[in-house]
């Protein structure tokens, strides 16, 4: 397969690794969801990482892009999610393993 073809569609050395996450969040107002969906991003952003999914207002699903490969994937995918089971909107949280 051509290098371009290749990078069109994710393959070989183009490919893109990633995880889901599944959690149950308090209910929170407006405002306060508002700030945590910020934070939630920002935590991704912080690490390098691209994510995407929907956020409801009690629970979430997200699959998030860790980068290239051979780029510390696992750890960055383990240190966001340290992070995040430490705040006190996350009521229970779930993750697949790096696809």
């Amino acid at each position: 397969m051509k290098k371009r073809f290749r990078k069109k569609f994710a393959v070989g050395e183009f490919y893109r690794p990633w995880f889901a996450v599944s959690a149950e969040i308090t209910a929170m107002g407006e405002g306060d969801q508002a700030d945590f969906v910020s934070r939630f991003i920002a935590a991704a952003e912080a690490l390098d990482m691209v994510c995407d999914g929907a956020i409801g207002e009690t629970e979430l699903e997200v699959a998030f892009d860790t980068g290239r490969m051979a780029t510390a994937n696992e750890e960055r995918r383990r240190q966001f999610l340290d992070q995040v089971k430490a705040w006190p909107e996350i009521v229970k949280i779930e993750a697949t393993e790096l696809q």
